[in-house]
């Protein structure tokens, strides 16, 4: 079972920072998932929030600042005064560091208001392909008229579904969307969702996984991946 670092290794660096992302790989683990905003001047970051307010030193919307500007804020000091001179990364910088992994990047498009939905998009995936890691890359969103977009610019690309809660119809709205697989928030309730959609050959993976019981409930149902705060201790459940 694939064994992914959300936002790289959340429980112990400050997420989606290029430390977090280090450390996570460290690990025995397939995947690096991270989140992608745009900046004033239509830089694809890596960052979760549509502000900065809780993970840096700055305040306001990340699409009121230019790249330049966000170099200037203190993206660690917020989980650990030791992580002080942590930047937001540019989704340039992940990529050209993770192209020479053998790790596949789960990049979240995050929902961009008051912009070209396509450029957001083909912003994106240029980069991707300016560093040869389309067919090594799963897009996925909770705003899934973007996959759609994904799709029609890059058709080979793999695409996921991200929801929160699981649904009956599994093989219909993956197709309706253009997914390829379903990413969702693990639960009691979900996980019996899990089988009937591997049956439906659906690539599943499941986000949320806190505990060896999660883990091993997601791997009795034969899921296709876990994304992870922890890949320590994921990793060393895996065997």
């Amino acid at each position: 079972m694939e064994i992914i670092g959300h936002r790289g290794f959340k429980r112990k660096y400050p997420e989606n920072t290029m430390s977090s992302f280090k450390a996570a790989s460290a690990y025995p683990i397939q995947g690096i998932e991270c989140d992608v905003h745009w900046t004033k001047d239509h830089v694809p970051v890596i960052i979760h929030d549509a502000d900065v307010d809780r993970t840096t030193s700055g305040s306001g919307p990340v699409a009121s600042y230019t790249w330049k500007e966000l170099q200037k804020l203190d993206a660690g000091s917020y989980f650990d005064p030791r992580y002080a001179s942590e930047k937001i990364p540019s989704l340039e910088e992940l990529c050209e560091w993770i192209s020479k992994k053998d790790l596949t990047l789960h990049m979240e498009l995050k929902e961009q208001a008051g912009v070209s939905e396509e450029a957001f998009i083909e912003s994106c995936l240029a980069v991707l392909k300016r560093h040869g890691i389309i067919m090594n890359t799963v897009v996925s969103t909770f705003y899934h008229r973007y996959i759609r977009e994904a799709k029609k610019q890059q058709p080979l690309l793999e695409t996921a579904l991200l929801t929160k809660t699981p649904f009956r119809r599994g093989r219909n709205y993956v197709n309706k969307v253009a997914a390829d697989g379903i990413h969702i928030r693990h639960s009691v309730q979900a996980s019996m969702y899990y089988r009937p959609w591997r049956k439906q050959d659906i690539t599943v993976r499941a986000y949320n996984i806190r505990t060896p019981f999660d883990f091993n409930r997601c791997r009795k149902a034969g899921i296709t991946g876990v994304i992870t705060d922890d890949p320590e201790q994921m990793t060393t459940l895996n065997i």
